[in-house]
């Protein structure tokens, strides 16, 4: 079954009644706190004993707003969510115009950053502050197509009654999750709201269609933004050619790192193309504050399952045309540190090579007596 066919599942054919079955059962849940399961969707139910707990307030009437006019202007021209969904949304907006629907983006926390309205129902949706800067994630309103799609993390609908507070009651919102084409992670959401007594299944088929549309426009900027950063890299590479360093984008991906870091870490080839994250997680922290802010950073952090217990790091913007690429990470003093792993290296190799002259070139003699698998001996010779 498609995406599009479930949700149209869930729809009703009798829309009014259901409707009228979940405003009795909201209107009693509210007043005596007891819930009729049987006349709500699994996720609605469970969404409204969650605000229950919470102490959301079931006659809510305006979402509060959590983030300022310049901080999203921020995200919608440095960060590539922002760029890529601002270019879908500016082709699309000729879409909803004179659909009497709304047409919004939101990030992973559920905060708006970008609308398209039409003209008749955006006084009536900024009342309620469904627009750019308010916040709409379940535990702060209830369930709403924004905060639901979130947390179920594929398309859902939330259909007039269905929503838990009063405020919200008027609309059917129609949601679909943009994901990072790195990853899969879930970035945001694409929602189109409109009137509750105009529900219908195209709605849903075009959130996700946009949806798409958006995540094809990530893979493209991302690979672009890439390309620069691997060269943006190499020339901060050739200022200390003897430094360890790695590259990240702005999600924390490894795009790049020398040899030198790669010793001293101890880390897998695998690594790169991967989040750093999953290697160094207390790294993490100040890759996303180096690369938010766009201030070089400096500071001791400590290291696990590495040569090092912990190591002081610089984290450098890495800035082109004011387009904001990742961040340059330089282990301080992993010259010297890796000067002296090499001259550990070389005396073990000297050994390994007096060992095998003793034991006449065998290999299985020679790891026994040096202590060490054989596959190191095969390994290292192949290396001279």
């Amino acid at each position: 079954m498609s995406q599009v066919e479930t949700i149209k599942a869930a729809i009703p054919l009798n829309a009014s009644a259901s409707q009228y079955a979940v405003r009795n059962a909201w209107e009693k849940f509210v007043s005596t706190g007891e819930l009729n399961h049987k006349r709500l969707r699994p996720v609605i139910a469970d969404s409204w004993l969650r605000c229950h707990e919470l102490g959301i307030d079931p006659l809510g009437s305006r979402a509060r707003s959590v983030i300022s006019k310049e901080e999203i202007e921020a995200k919608l021209h440095t960060e590539n969510f922002g760029i890529s969904g601002v270019n879908v949304f500016n082709r699309m907006s000729n879409t909803v115009e004179d659909t009497g629907h709304a047409l919004v983006l939101a990030d992973h926390t559920g905060c708006i950053l970008y609308s398209v309205f039409h003209k008749h129902i955006q006084d009536h949706l900024e009342r309620v502050n469904f627009r750019p800067g308010g916040e709409w994630h379940t535990d702060a309103v209830g369930p709403n197509g924004i905060g639901t799609t979130l947390s179920v993390g594929k398309p859902e609908v939330v259909m007039g009654t269905e929503h838990y507070c009063q405020g919200w009651k008027p609309w059917v919102c129609y949601g679909a999750p943009i994901h990072n084409p790195s990853d899969h992670s879930v970035l945001g959401v694409v929602d189109i709201t409109g009137p509750a007594n105009k529900i219908c299944v195209e709605a849903m088929a075009l959130a996700i269609s946009i949806a798409h549309s958006i995540e094809s426009d990530l893979s493209v900027l991302q690979l672009t933004k890439r390309e620069k950063l691997r060269q943006a890299y190499r020339n901060l590479q050739l200022k200390w050619p003897n430094d360890a360093s790695i590259s990240v984008d702005e999600y924390g991906f490894v795009i790049d790192m020398n040899s030198h870091a790669d010793t001293l870490l101890n880390t897998p080839s695998c690594m790169l193309n991967q989040s750093i994250h999953l290697y160094l997680p207390n790294l993490t922290y100040y890759i996303n504050a180096c690369t938010t802010n766009g201030v070089e950073m400096e500071c001791e952090v400590e290291l696990d399952k590495t040569l090092m217990n912990s190591a002081r790091f610089r984290f450098t913007p890495i800035i082109e045309n004011g387009e904001r690429l990742g961040c340059f990470i330089m282990i301080l003093g992993g010259g010297e540190i890796h000067h002296d792993l090499n001259s550990l290296r070389s005396n073990e190799d000297e050994l390994i090579k007096k060992t095998l002259v003793q034991t006449s070139g065998n290999i299985s003699k020679a790891a026994r007596i040096l202590n060490i698998d054989r596959a190191t001996i095969y390994r290292r010779r192949k290396n001279w």
